[in-house]
C-alpha cells in the first residue's frame, strides 16, 4: 500500500514539471515519438534513435527537442541533455535558419489608422489596437480580458493583463493624447459605453456591428486576424505577415526604438530574457543611427545621443567623476523620453512615469 502511495506522490511531482498551459502539446509530441518507435520496434531510447527520429526534422526543431527532452526525463528518466552528438546535430541543422517574425506597425501608421478609419465599422479594432500596443499584448491576452480588468480612473484607463504566457501579470495605463487630435481614452470609452446591459458574460471584447455592440464575445482566432485588417486598410505590403503577435512586437519595437533601457523594456512586456530585449534594441533603426553618429563623431557634444550610445553598448561609467553623474542623468532622461513616445502608455506596476506624447517626436 505504501509503495502505491509513494508512486502516486512521485507521479504527482513529476507531472508538475510539465507547464500547465502547454501540457497537451508536450504529451502529443511524446506520443508521436512513441508511435514512431513502436512502428520500428525500438524498445530502448538512446542517442542514435533520437538522431533518426522524424520528430526532429521540421523547422520547429528546437521546440520539438525541448518538449521531447522534458517528456523523456519525466516518463523514462532519460537525460537527453547529455547526448552531445544530438546537440551538435541540432545546432548544425539550425544554422542559417531565420524565423518568420510578425511584422510591426510604425507610430505614424497607428496614428493614420486611428484618425482615418470610421468608428462605424472599426471601433472595436481601434480599441484592440490601442490595448494591444499599450500593454504589449498577445492576441490570447486580449481575448482573456474581462470588464473587471479595465478601470476608468477619469484621467486614464488602467488595464490589467492576467494569465499571461510567462505567468507575469502586467499593468498598463492609457492616457489622453492631443497628438494629431487623437484622444485614446475617448475612443475606448465610446466602445465601452456601447456594451449591452443584458450581456451575461464578463469578457471585455464583444462583437461590434453597425455602430452597435452585440452580447457575443469575440473569439481568440479573431484577434489573430485584427493586425492583418489594420495592414490591409493601410495598404501595407504582405499584410498576411501582420499576425496576432504584431501588436506585442510593435509595442516592444517602438519602445526599443525610442532608446529606453533594457530593464524598462523587459518590465513593460514581462520579458524575462535579456537576450530577447537586446535583440530588439540591436534591430532598432534609431539606435543604429545613434551608434553611427557616435562612431563618425557626429554625436560629440550631444549629451543625450552620447548617453544613449553608451547605454546600448553597455559601457561602464565611472561614478567618481562629474561627467559620470551627467551621463547617468542623461541615461535616465533618455529612458523616460523613450517611454513617453510609446503612445502615452507605460507599465504602471513597474515604472512610475506619467506619460504624455511629445508631438515633436514623430520620426520613428
Amino acid at each position: 500500500m505504501e509503495n502505491f502511495e509513494l508512486e502516486d506522490a512521485v507521479k504527482e511531482v513529476m507531472d508538475g514539471i510539465l507547464p500547465k498551459k502547454s501540457r497537451k502539446i508536450y504529451e502529443a509530441q511524446y506520443d508521436t515519438f512513441v508511435k514512431w518507435c513502436c512502428q520500428r520496434k525500438l524498445e530502448n531510447v538512446n542517442e542514435d534513435v533520437l538522431l533518426k527520429s522524424k520528430t526532429l526534422s521540421s523547422s520547429t526543431l528546437w521546440a520539438h527537442y525541448s518538449m521531447l527532452k522534458t517528456m523523456l526525463n519525466v516518463k523514462r528518466n532519460i537525460d537527453v541533455s547529455k547526448f552531445y552528438k544530438l546537440s551538435t546535430f541540432l545546432k548544425r541543422k539550425s544554422e542559417g535558419y531565420k524565423p518568420k517574425n510578425a511584422k510591426v506597425l510604425t507610430l505614424d501608421q497607428i496614428d493614420k489608422f486611428l484618425l482615418e478609419v470610421p468608428d462605424k465599422d472599426f471601433l472595436m479594432i481601434k480599441v484592440a489596437l490601442i490595448f494591444g500596443v499599450a500593454g504589449a499584448c498577445r492576441g490570447k491576452e486580449l481575448h482573456q480580458l474581462t470588464i473587471s480588468d479595465v478601470t476608468d480612473m477619469d484621467h486614464a484607463l488602467l488595464v490589467n493583463v492576467r494569465n499571461t504566457k510567462n505567468n507575469v501579470d502586467r499593468n498598463s495605463i492609457i492616457n489622453n493624447s492631443n497628438k494629431n487630435g487623437i484622444d485614446l481614452i475617448e475612443v475606448c470609452r465610446k466602445y465601452m459605453a456601447l456594451r449591452k446591459p443584458e450581456t451575461t458574460h464578463s469578457i471585455f471584447f464583444v462583437r461590434y456591428e453597425k455602430s452597435q455592440c452585440t452580447v457575443q464575445a469575440i473569439g481568440k482566432n479573431t484577434f489573430g486576424k485584427i493586425p492583418q485588417k489594420v495592414a490591409e486598410y493601410l495598404n501595407l505590403p504582405n499584410s498576411t505577415l501582420y499576425t496576432g503577435h504584431c501588436f506585442r512586437r510593435t509595442s516592444a519595437s517602438l519602445l526599443a526604438d525610442s532608446g529606453a533601457s533594457i530593464d524598462v523594456w523587459k518590465r513593460h512586456g514581462g520579458w524575462k530574457s535579456a537576450s530577447v530585449a537586446e535583440g530588439y534594441i540591436e534591430n532598432s533603426i534609431n539606435t543604429k543611427k545613434i551608434v553611427a553618429d557616435s562612431i563618425f563623431g557626429l554625436g560629440v557634444g550631444n549629451s543625450t545621443e552620447s548617453a544613449s550610445a553608451h547605454q546600448v553598448s553597455g559601457s561602464a561609467v565611472s561614478a567618481s567623476s562629474a561627467s559620470s553623474t551627467s551621463s547617468k542623468n542623461n541615461i535616465l532622461q533618455n529612458t523616460i523620453d523613450g517611454a513617453n513616445r510609446l503612445l502615452n502608455i507605460v507599465n504602471c506596476s513597474n515604472v512610475n512615469i506619467h506619460v504624455n506624447i511629445n508631438t515633436n517626436n514623430k520620426d520613428l
